[in-house]
């Protein structure tokens, strides 16, 4: 997963998609009925990367029923942000069911297919197989 992109070229200065898209990052990293210390701090380095501060992480991760979903336009852009929630559902070595779906059903309202998520799991194991 290439989440070393410059973020905020692709996601340009619209505040309202970079809080929705870290409140997603919260939601799945959240959907296994807990925060692991690798989920959060992965979330913490792409919402810094969007230029958000540690209040505004916070404040989302508070009151997430404030941040309403705000999709990007571009096509490059739905697939960074499928891309950053798979790395936070897979960072901990546990792929729970819930996160899954979830990651499934945030594709669907990015207008990807949900396959998107199967391809981006597959394409990280092969890379870790063949790094070994």
């Amino acid at each position: 997963m290439n989440i070393d992109m410059n973020l905020l070229n692709i996601f340009g200065s619209g505040d309202d998609k970079r809080k929705s898209h870290v409140k997603n990052l919260i939601t799945v990293a959240m959907a296994d009925g807990h925060l692991a210390k690798e989920e959060w701090d992965l979330l913490v380095t792409i919402a810094r990367k969007l230029e958000m501060s540690n209040d505004d992480i916070q404040n989302i991760k508070n009151n997430p029923e404030d941040i309403k979903f705000t999709p990007p336009k571009k096509y490059d852009e739905k697939i960074q942000q499928v891309e950053d929630l798979v790395a936070v559902m897979m960072i901990d070595g546990d792929v729970d069911k819930n996160e899954m779906e979830l990651c499934k059903k945030l594709a669907l309202k990015l207008d990807l297919l949900p396959r998107v998520v199967n391809d981006l799991i597959y394409e990280t194991y092969k890379k870790k197989i063949a790094h070994r």
